[in-house]
Formats: structure tokens, C-alpha cells, sequence
């Protein structure tokens, strides 16, 4: 079993939940500041996670025909950015409504037995530009002595993977265990069930959207489409991961295209980096939060500035559980000011909805592709 999958992090919940007051309060306190030194360490590899990330995606896409790559670029940029500004709607809505999770009354808090800082070392921003062009540099210039740095990148970005995923459990047990004591826990409980319902029916409904525009506006030929979906959806569901679906994606995306060979390029590209579950579950949960900490809603110019960043730092996504958020927390801490509590609470959010996200983010990919097909790719030979 993954230590990060949803399965583990529920039985987390329900053991904190029921049984987080057994535990002594010393306790509590030191894995508590176990949790907030953890979470430093991670936030001090993420630069290092980020620069592989991009080099390597970038790398790849540098390969690519320059014409397909461009339109891969424009496609997928502006689909998840499309996709981020209208969940900014369903989460204001979340605010407006509140759903009951009004500002927490002052009370007693949880503080760690000690605090441990690891520095950051490199700024996300300077991995992230820095990512970018040394993939497109290395593709262009070294394509062929660079797949030997590339084989060593991606090496060292899957054991940094392996080692931030290993420490997520522990990561989270101090923080929940400060929502029980704080009595955050049982609203968490009550009433968060609500926005993950809210958000199933806004990513279906813009799927089906999605499908019916790739389709020609043709209801027919988007039920076809929606039927040989079915089986990659299935897999990413169980599987929780976009690179292991791949395979069943790229049957199906054959058979909604008429242009096979690039459609195919492209549900490979975007495999990664098109995430439309991500891009309806976060927004959401932001809003969520910020309702239940008693922030405000972030002024529309702020949003802009998140979403934009929100729509780069989508190529530095793993293909692995929690990789969605991983790299997003830094960002969000900074647009939106959350705190480690805040930060822990969204993490354990997006692990719990990752099945659904995942699954959206295939869905999404197959109709990126077959809308490429109708549109960019109609009168290319494949």
C-alpha cells in the first residue's frame, strides 16, 4: 500500500479522530513539531523536485515538432487556466453559502514542543524559470548526450519522490492531531463531505462540456467518446496515477480521433501537465479554508496572479499521488497567506479526493486530445 494513499490517510483521520484526546498532551506537542520540521524539510527538496521536474518535461517537449509543440503549449495552458477561473466560481459560491463552516471561536491550540527550520536554500521561482530553460536548452542543443543527464535527473527526482511521499503520514499526524485539539477536526468531519460532492458535480459537468465541444456539439459522438473513456477512467481511479493509465488513454483517444499519430503525441505530452481534476479541487478547497479560518476571499487580482502561477507550476506535476499539491503548497501559502495548520488540512484534502482528481485529470487529457484533433491537427497527416 502507498503511505500517501487515500486508504492510510482516512484510517489516519478516524484514529485521530476517536482516539486523538488518548493521546498525551507532551505527545501530542512533540509530534507535533515532528510534523512542522518535516514539512520545512519538504518545502527545502521542493526547488530541487521542481528544477527535475521541469527539466525533464521540458526536455521532452523539445523534442517534439516545434509547430505540435507550440500548439501542445497553447492547449494545455490555456485549458487549465480556463479550467481554474471557472472553479474560482463554484468556490465563491463555498464562501458565499458557507456551508457552515463559519471563523472557529478563539479558543485553546495545540503548540509544538519545539520548532526545527530547514532554510530554503533556492526559490521555488529561480527552479521553476531555471527548469524551463534548461530542458529547452539540453533538447535543442545536446539532444542526444543529454538523455544520459536526463536518466540521472529522473532518477534522483523519483528517490526525492520516494522520500517526500514516505514522509507524508508523518508529516500529517501532528497536524491532525492540533485539528482535534483545537476542535477543527469535527467540522472537518461534518462538514467537508459537502464540498467534495460539490466538487465531483462541477468537474463532471465541465467534462461533459469539454466532450460535447471535442465533439462537434454532437451529443452521439460524445456518448461514443464518454463509452471508450470508460476504461481509462477506471484505471486512474484505482491506480491514482496519469503515467500508469497511459496505455488504456492512448487506446481510446485512437478511437475518438481521426488523426491517431499526433493524437496519440498529445495524450502522451499532456499526460502530466494537464490537470483539470486539480485545477476544480484546489481552487475549491482554498475557498473552503479560507471560509473556515475566517480569511476573505482573495480580490480578483490576486486570483489572476495565482492562477497564472497555478497554470506554470502545473508542469512541474509528478504522475504520483499528492503530486498536485506538493508543488502547489508554496504558492498557495504565499497568494493566499495559509499557515501550517491550513496547509496540512488542504494536503489532507486533495489526498483523500486524489482517486477523483486523477481520474478527471485522464478524462480531461482524452478531450484535450480529440478537441486538438477537431481543431490544430484537423488537416495534418498522421
Amino acid at each position: 500500500m502507498r503511505l500517501s494513499s487515500p486508504v492510510l490517510l482516512v484510517f489516519l483521520f478516524i484514529a485521530v479522530y476517536f482516539f486523538g484526546t488518548a493521546v498525551p498532551l507532551p505527545l501530542q506537542r512533540g509530534l507535533l513539531a515532528l510534523s512542522i520540521t518535516l514539512k520545512s524539510f519538504v518545502i527545502c527538496l521542493l526547488p530541487f523536485l521542481i528544477f527535475g521536474l521541469l527539466f525533464s518535461a521540458f526536455y521532452r517537449l523539445g523534442r517534439v515538432a516545434s509547430r505540435t509543440i507550440f500548439w501542445i503549449l497553447v492547449l494545455v495552458c490555456s485549458s487549465n487556466f480556463l479550467a481554474v477561473y471557472v472553479s474560482q466560481f463554484f468556490g465563491r459560491a463555498v464562501y458565499a453559502v458557507n456551508l457552515g463552516l463559519s471563523s472557529l471561536e478563539a479558543g485553546r491550540t495545540l503548540e509544538p514542543l519545539f520548532l526545527l527550520q530547514f532554510p530554503r536554500l533556492i526559490p521555488n521561482s529561480l527552479a521553476l524559470v531555471s527548469g524551463v530553460l534548461a530542458g529547452i536548452f539540453a533538447a535543442k542543443f545536446f539532444r542526444n548526450r543529454a538523455m544520459a543527464l536526463l536518466t540521472g535527473v529522473d532518477g534522483c527526482v523519483a528517490k526525492l519522490l520516494r522520500c517526500v511521499l514516505a514522509l507524508v503520514p508523518f508529516f500529517l499526524v501532528g497536524f491532525l492531531l492540533k485539528m482535534k485539539y483545537d476542535g477543527l477536526l469535527a467540522v472537518i468531519v461534518r462538514r467537508y463531505a459537502a464540498i467534495a460532492v460539490l466538487i465531483v458535480v462541477a468537474v463532471v459537468a465541465y467534462l461533459f462540456l469539454f466532450y460535447y465541444v471535442a465533439s462537434g456539439f454532437n451529443f452521439r459522438r460524445t456518448a461514443s467518446s464518454l463509452r471508450h473513456m470508460l476504461s481509462p477512467a477506471i484505471c486512474a481511479f484505482s491506480s491514482m496515477s496519469s503515467a500508469a493509465t497511459l496505455p488504456y488513454t492512448l487506446v481510446a483517444v485512437e478511437k475518438n480521433c481521426a488523426n491517431g499519430l499526433l493524437a496519440r503525441s498529445m495524450a502522451t505530452t499532456t499526460s502530466n501537465i494537464h490537470l483539470i481534476g486539480d485545477c476544480f479541487a484546489i481552487p475549491i478547497f482554498i475557498y473552503a479554508i479560507l471560509s473556515s479560518y475566517g480569511f476573505p476571499p482573495p480580490p480578483a487580482a490576486l486570483y489572476f496572479f495565482f492562477a497564472v502561477q497555478f497554470v506554470v507550476a502545473k508542469f512541474s506535476v509528478a504522475g504520483v499521488p499528492a503530486g498536485g499539491i506538493i508543488v502547489m503548497l508554496p504558492i498557495i501559502e504565499r497568494c493566499f497567506g495559509f499557515h501550517s495548520e491550513m496547509s496540512s488540512l488542504i494536503f489532507s484534502l486533495y489526498v483523500i479526493m486524489d482517486p477523483i482528481c486523477t481520474c478527471a485529470n485522464v478524462l480531461g487529457n482524452g478531450a484535450l486530445a480529440q478537441f486538438a484533433d477537431r481543431t490544430v491537427f484537423r488537416n495534418s497527416q498522421g
